[in-house]
């Protein structure tokens, strides 16, 4: 069974998996869960303040979220969309008792790949996960994230 990506026609299934989950940007938004995102891998490189989904065999859990259009279009923004920087695409999730959906996640083009020369091997203990441990209120509202 694959579930509806959004409620309403206007909004949109977002992957929150690095600041947008530090930042507590899912904070105030519709239908929050935790979701595994399979084919991909965070990696959060020593040189970088913020983490990054590269495509892979592996899988991570996120924070899948519904934002508007509006939203949507800040969000494209803030990852640098429009400069080349990262893409939004959809990718298939899996959400409680493995129910499928699909969201959006940002990703980066093979232009900010190579630039940053980022490969699965720059982080093989998701990294991430320490930064998210240090934020109360995810922790409190999503355990599972760390699990």
């Amino acid at each position: 069974m694959i579930a509806n990506n959004s409620t309403g026609s206007n909004l949109s299934s977002i992957i929150g998996y690095g600041t947008f989950i530090t930042n507590n940007l899912w904070e105030d938004k519709p239908n929050v869960e935790v979701c595994l995102v399979k084919n991909f891998t965070r990696i959060y490189p020593k040189s970088s303040w913020f983490p990054y989904a590269l495509r892979s065999n592996g899988s991570f859990k996120a924070l899948k979220f519904d934002v508007n259009k509006q939203e949507l279009e800040t969000l494209d923004i803030i990852e640098g969309v429009y400069e080349g920087l990262f893409e939004r695409v959809k990718t298939i999730i899996y959400l409680k008792n493995n129910t499928k959906s699909s969201a959006l996640i940002y990703i980066p083009t093979d232009k900010t790949i190579k630039s940053q020369n980022l490969s699965l091997e720059l982080d093989e203990i998701d990294r991430w996960k320490e930064e998210i441990s240090k934020c109360s209120e995810v922790l409190k509202t999503f355990p599972e994230l760390l699990m």
